[in-house]
């Protein structure tokens, strides 16, 4: 995704400079954009951003954890 959007290539963007956390840096404005994509695919709003520190909007690795966090609090639908 992050490829695409900055129009650069795999590596291009992988050798991007790392956050705190270890992961790929990204402003917050890629973040949002990120979380509203998989939000769309998902067909609901991920987080509410006022609701999220900043930092969890820095870096891949924080993102992540928020997508996964706000998947798994959504109930199975048809889980026995």
């Amino acid at each position: 995704m992050l490829a695409h959007l900055k129009r650069q290539s795999l590596a291009e963007v992988a050798a991007g400079p790392a956050h705190t956390d270890g992961t790929l840096a990204i402003k917050s404005m890629t973040a949002v954009w990120i979380l509203s994509t998989v939000g769309k695919a998902f067909g609901r709003k991920l987080v509410r951003l006022s609701d999220v520190a900043a930092d969890a909007l820095r870096s891949v690795g924080g993102v992540a954890t928020l997508i996964k966090q706000s998947l798994s609090e959504q109930p199975a639908i048809g889980a026995a």
